[in-house]
Order: structure tokens, then C-alpha cells, then sequence
């Protein structure tokens, strides 16, 4: 009887197709590789035969490319690892906000992804042996494009997109979604979802530059597909393209136009939270002190060479508030001087620090990972963006009113104290944050399963048409209609001209007649 009832339980469990897939992971920066990687190894705790190909520019942990998902690395020269340093960036300048740095910086970021593709794609020798595996499918960052036309090389046709940094509106064209300048802010803007007419203007402007910035990108990495034999169109790409994997929360970003192929992941890359070691728990705890804040400005803008009126601003605000304890994570052997309540590590355990119930707020740069950290535990903060699409993740808490942003160039005494004490002393911004973090958390769907039965859904049914809008083959007078307000306008002019014509030749005849009668 035993076993005829576990012969029923065995033949009534679902039994999915193991899938060998192939992850591209892309030269970029760490948050980048530690995003595409955990993909790889939730789906190969899942099942499933994974295997990451790195190009290797800098020294990590192999558990950090992927910690269970199988590792194919392929050296870089040194030549370019050097060239791929951001050394040659001056983070803590205030113009890193500006169009013109950001406009330099994609420059010489794409360029130097641009080598490194054309280095793999004329590797015979790898190509051929990631060809002989014979993947199901292939997984890119949409950043790590080459990734694109590897995948064409080796022959593997179904593609699934991933972005470490959301869907940005430099990718709408690419996934069919219309961009609304009038509510949706640009990456390279300073402004929320709220904007007044001369806001919406500039943000007009800039979207107009970051489309000619990205079709700069396309038509480089275009040039270099061309030149290898694969498809050399980023549209060939698009056409195969059913879902992109992005690393954001649908309840952390501005209200828009969105669509199916978005499945949003944002916070995969967090683990559970450790305990406290003993020496931060002491300090966290401490029972003459009201609360912990906490400093963080991430790993690519060294604390030893942020401007003095920065770090002025920083023991100045340490000084005012001797009822609180500030940690902050400084560079090693960086110097401060002895204030009682400042405490610097050249490293903390940030989750652990942000999960306890006696941190006030998070002074953080507002890099994606960090803010998903922040918002997901629940905690307000103080988010001053350096670079990069920092700007835009900063906005975007902005907008759910559980932060206040500064420009690191409006960073001085009086604005980072203004700043602290109304985090700390207005409780409204500590429960909009409690609330924004159990809709992230208490999500109706798990994260892993997300990621895992969207790949395989994707790899079983292969190119999905039903998730494209037609609408991306029209033209802009056929998309926004105005080839259709056009004619209506002038079927109702002409109508209107006719309507008076008529009136007037009626009022003639009725005058003609008046006169004759009289």
C-alpha cells in the first residue's frame, strides 16, 4: 500500500527539462558581474547546466563571477585591463552630473568594450569551444552587448536580457516601450517624475543626446559584428529577444508605460542577513546613544580623496549630534581626527548594520545594489549620487518621500545637517520607508521563482511574437498619430470652410430674393 502511494506522489511531481545555458558576463564593474552571476546560480540550483564566461579585467573571488554555475575565464591582456581602469575618472568632481563628463565617460566605456569584443570574436579557438557545447540559450547584459553577437557566433539563437541597472530610457526602443519625456526623467536629468514646463524642456533636450549617445553605441558595436560575420544589425538581436531580466523593483521606479517582457528581479543579489559580530554590536547597541547613523559613499570614490569641504561637512555634523554614533566606511589607512561618536572601518557589514532597529539613516551614494539594500530594510536616508545612473536612482527614492538628495556639490555643513535632522526627527520619513520595504518584500511572487520559470518558459517557446507591439515598425508620425490628427484636422477645416462657404451662398440667394421682393 506504501508504495503504490509513493508511486502516485512520484508520478504526480512536475519534472522539468534541464536547459545548458550560457551566461555572458560582461568587463564591467563589480556590481555588474555579481548581479549576472547570481542569475547563473539560481539557475543552476534550480536544475539547470549553467556556465559563465567572463573576460577577466580585474582580480576577484571566482565565488564572486558565480559561486555554483561553472566558469569559463577568459584573460584579458594586460594592456587592456590597464586601459580598462577608471583611475583616469575623478569621481568626486562636481561636474560628473554634467552631460558633457557622462557623454566623455559612455566614450570611452563603449570604446573599450568595443576591443574586448573584437578580441573574443576573433578567437577561433574559444568560439569554437563554447560553439561545442551546444547552450539552449544565452544570457547578456544589455551593457555587455557583445554578448549579443558571441551568442550568434557559437550558434545559440534564443537570447535573454538582463541589466544590472534597470531598464533605463535609453532602452525603451529597444523593448517597445514608449518614452514620455513629460513624466519620465532621464538618467542624465536631476529631475523626479514631477516636473514644471521648463524642467520637461531640458529633459526633452537630454533625451534627444542620450538617443544620439546610444545610437553611437549601437554603431560601434555594429561595425565590430559586421566585420565577424555575425548579424550585424542591433535590431537582428531585438527580433530574438523575449524578456530582459532587470535588476529593479516595480514598486521602486517612476510610474510609466511599461511591458510584459520586463520581469523585475531587483534584490536577488541580497543574501539573508548575518548576525552582528560582537564589536559592531556593541556599537550599535550602545544605550547612551539615540541611534546609529551610518556613512557609505561605495568602493570607486576614494575617501582620502574627497574634497575638504566634504569631509568638513562629515565631523561637523559628527560634532553636532554627540547623542549619535556615525560609522562610516573610509579607505584604509585614510586619517580623521579623534571625535568620540565617529567610528571608520575599511569595511562593515552593511546588511546587518541597515537590518538593526537602531539605525536612524543611510548616508549613502545611491549606487542600484545599495538603494535596493536600503529601501528593502526598510530605513530612510540621506543619498548624495556621485556618477553615473546614481543621479537617477537617488531621484527615484526621492519620489516615494523616504529620502532627502544631496548634489555632492551642494554638500557642506549646513545642508548635511538640515538634512539629518529632519531625517531624524520627522518619523514620517521612517514609516513611508517601513512601507515601501513590505510592499518590496512581501511581493506576492518569490524573486528566485521569477527568474527561474521565466528562463524556462522563455528556452521551451522560443521567440514569443505575442509580447512585441506592432507598433514598434511604425514610423513617428504613425506611432504618435499624427499622420491621423493631421487628416482629421484637415477634414474639419475643410468641413468648416465648406459649412461658411455654404452659409454665405444661402445668405446671397435669401438677400438676392429680399431684394427683388422689395
Amino acid at each position: 500500500m506504501q508504495i503504490k502511494l509513493l508511486l502516485v506522489l512520484l508520478s504526480s511531481l512536475y519534472v522539468a527539462k534541464s536547459y545548458k545555458i550560457l551566461v555572458y558576463s560582461a568587463p564591467l564593474s563589480f556590481s555588474h558581474i555579481q548581479f549576472v552571476g547570481r542569475i547563473a546560480d539560481i539557475l543552476q540550483e534550480a536544475g539547470h547546466d549553467v556556465t559563465v564566461f567572463h573576460p577577466r579585467r580585474e582580480k576577484l573571488r571566482e565565488s564572486a563571477i558565480s559561486a555554483v554555475a561553472k566558469q569559463v575565464i577568459y584573460e584579458l591582456p594586460d594592456y587592456m585591463k590597464e586601459k580598462m581602469s577608471t583611475k583616469q575618472f575623478n569621481f568626486w568632481d562636481k561636474n560628473t552630473g554634467t552631460v558633457s563628463f557622462q557623454k566623455k565617460f559612455v566614450s570611452t566605456f563603449t570604446q573599450l568594450q568595443v576591443e574586448v569584443c573584437d578580441l573574443l570574436l576573433s578567437d577561433n579557438h574559444t568560439m569554437d569551444e563554447l560553439r561545442n557545447k551546444h547552450f539552449d540559450v544565452g544570457i547578456t547584459e544589455m551593457l555587455g552587448a557583445c554578448g549579443f553577437g558571441l551568442f550568434d557566433k557559437i550558434g545559440v539563437d534564443h537570447i535573454i536580457c538582463a541589466s544590472a541597472v534597470g531598464v533605463q530610457s535609453t532602452m525603451n526602443n529597444f523593448f517597445d516601450m514608449p518614452h514620455l519625456t513629460s513624466i519620465t526623467p532621464t538618467p542624465l536629468s536631476p529631475y523626479t517624475d514631477k516636473m514644471n514646463f521648463f524642467e520637461r524642456t531640458i529633459n526633452f533636450i537630454t533625451a534627444r543626446i542620450e538617443g544620439r549617445m546610444t545610437d553611437f553605441i549601437t554603431s560601434k558595436y555594429e561595425k565590430v559584428w559586421s566585420r565577424h560575420g555575425v548579424l550585424p544589425k542591433m535590431e537582428d538581436y531585438r527580433a530574438k529577444i523575449n524578456y530582459i531580466l532587470s535588476n529593479s523593483d516595480e514598486f521602486l521606479h517612476f510610474s510609466k508605460p511599461t511591458t510584459a517582457k520586463i520581469v523585475h528581479i531587483g534584490g536577488i543579489t541580497i543574501p539573508e542577513v548575518p548576525p552582528l559580530t560582537e564589536e559592531f554590536r556593541d556599537l550599535m547597541e550602545r544605550k547612551d546613544r539615540a541611534g546609529v547613523v551610518y556613512i557609505s559613499l561605495g568602493s570607486l570614490v576614494p575617501t582620502k580623496k574627497m574634497p575638504s569641504f566634504f569631509r568638513e561637512a562629515i565631523f561637523h555634523v559628527t560634532r553636532t549630534f554627540p547623542q549619535i554614533t556615525f560609522l562610516w566606511k573610509t579607505d584604509v589607512n585614510d586619517t580623521v581626527p579623534a571625535i568620540p561618536n565617529l567610528h571608520t572601518f575599511s569595511w562593515l557589514p552593511q546588511l546587518s548594520i541597515l537590518a538593526h532597529p537602531k539605525l536612524l539613516c543611510f548616508v549613502s551614494h545611491a549606487g542600484l545594489n545599495s538603494v535596493l539594500e536600503l529601501t528593502r530594510s526598510g530605513k530612510p536616508s540621506i543619498l548624495v549620487p556621485i556618477f553615473g545612473d546614481q543621479f537617477g536612482n537617488a531621484r527615484i527614492v526621492e519620489s516615494k518621500n523616504t529620502t532627502i538628495v544631496l548634489m555632492k556639490g551642494d554638500f557642506n555643513n549646513k545642508t548635511f545637517e538640515a538634512a539629518l535632522s529632519q531625517i531624524v526627527y520627522d518619523e514620517s520619513f521612517a514609516m513611508r520607508a517601513k512601507r515601501l520595504a513590505s510592499l518590496m518584500v512581501n511581493k506576492p511572487f518569490p524573486l528566485k521563482e521569477r527568474l527561474v520559470r521565466t528562463v524556462e518558459f522563455s528556452t521551451k517557446h522560443g521567440k514569443i511574437d505575442n509580447l512585441d507591439i506592432y507598433g514598434n515598425n511604425f514610423n513617428a508620425f504613425q506611432y504618435y498619430s499624427i499622420d491621423v490628427i493631421a487628416f482629421l484636422t484637415t477634414v474639419t477645416v475643410l468641413a468648416i470652410i465648406f459649412i461658411i462657404q455654404l452659409c454665405k451662398c444661402c445668405f446671397r440667394v435669401v438677400s438676392a430674393k429680399r431684394v427683388k421682393k422689395d
